[in-house]
Order: structure tokens, then sequence, then C-alpha cells
């Protein structure tokens, strides 16, 4: 007797272009997280890879208001031309095949929610420097629309403000972003000289 194996189904719906897959991990990049994971993951993003966020299962969004953002903070803050910013945004687009989420005139009640939420939290905490600004609130708007599984930030207001609405985050690892810092200035040191 043949023995039976047991089937996982996903199901996949499309409705006007867009896909909604079940059994996936919805994981939700903020600005700081692609930043940082394009000034510090260079190399192909394995490092990113090797923490077990590889799809499937897991499935990755961003919203689009981080584009911009990132591309400024890359130039103004990394000192990269405008084309390896860009190029950089895309290769991590693509490496992970991040889907974009768009903002909607319906989203302004899930904005509401999280400004209520960030408002609890500086009061609870005690602390105003933990206030999100818009752009945040909008994308944390946008990833409960889309029932995001994981929120990767770096931001603590960001963070402590999705950890208040119930959402499962995950703090970018500020000791590992550093020690890769430290040696790719080593390594750019050792070159030079």
């Amino acid at each position: 007797m043949a023995e039976e194996k047991e089937e996982k189904k996903v199901e996949a719906y499309t409705l006007s272009g867009m896909i909604k897959l079940k059994g996936f991990v919805k994981n939700g990049l903020d600005t700081s997280t692609i930043i940082n994971t394009i000034v510090n993951f260079d190399s192909e993003f394995q490092e990113f890879r090797q923490r077990g966020f590889t799809f499937p299962p897991h499935l990755f969004f961003y919203h689009e208001l981080s584009l911009p953002e990132t591309i400024g903070v890359l130039i103004n803050e990394h000192k990269f031309t405008k084309g390896e910013a860009v190029e950089g945004l895309q290769k991590l687009i693509s490496t992970f095949n991040l889907q974009k989420i768009m903002r909607f005139d319906t989203d302004e009640l899930f904005e509401k929610l999280v400004k209520d939420a960030n408002q609890r939290v500086m009061e609870k905490y005690k602390n105003p420097r933990l206030k999100i600004g818009e752009n945040d609130v909008t994308i944390i708007g946008g990833f409960l629309r889309e029932k995001i599984a994981l929120i990767h930030s770096g931001d603590k207001g960001f963070l402590k403000t999705c950890e208040e609405m119930g959402l499962e985050v995950i703090p970018l690892p500020e000791r590992d972003f550093q020690k890769e810092k430290e040696i790719k200035g080593w390594m750019k040191k050792g070159r030079e000289g």
C-alpha cells in the first residue's frame, strides 16, 4: 500500500493584476531597513538571506513612500551617487522580489488607527521622541491594510507603534550593522593604503 503524502495547498487569486497568496509570510520593510540593507549588505544580500528571510515562504513588501526617501538618504547621508542609489534600490527590489504597496484614499482609516496608537506609545513611555512622522504613519497604515505579518524596522517609534497595534516586529540587528560597517571601513582603508 502506497504511503499517502500530506498536501499543502497554496491558493492564488488574481484581480486586476494583483495577486494574493495564502500560506506565505508577509514581511514589511520600512525605509530604514531598506537603506541599511543596501548600505551594509552589498554582497547580493546573502547575509540577510542567511538570517532565514528567503522566498518562499517569505514575501517582502515596501511602501511606495520609501522609494524617494531611500534614494535621498543614500545620496545625502551615505554619499552614494544618484546612479548608485537607484541601482542599489533596484537590485534590492529584484533580489527579494519586493512588492510595492500603494496608498489609497481608504488608507485614511488605517492611518487614523496608527496616529492614535503612536499617541498612546508616547504617553505610555513618556517620550515625545517616539513620535513618528507622516510618512511612517502612511507606511504602517499600508502594512495594516495589506495584513503584513512581520514588520522590519530600526526606528524605535515605528516599532513601538507597530507593537501597540499588535503587529509582530523584528528590530534591525544594530550590532550586526555596526560590525559590518567597521569591517567595510577597514577593508576600504586596506585597499587605499
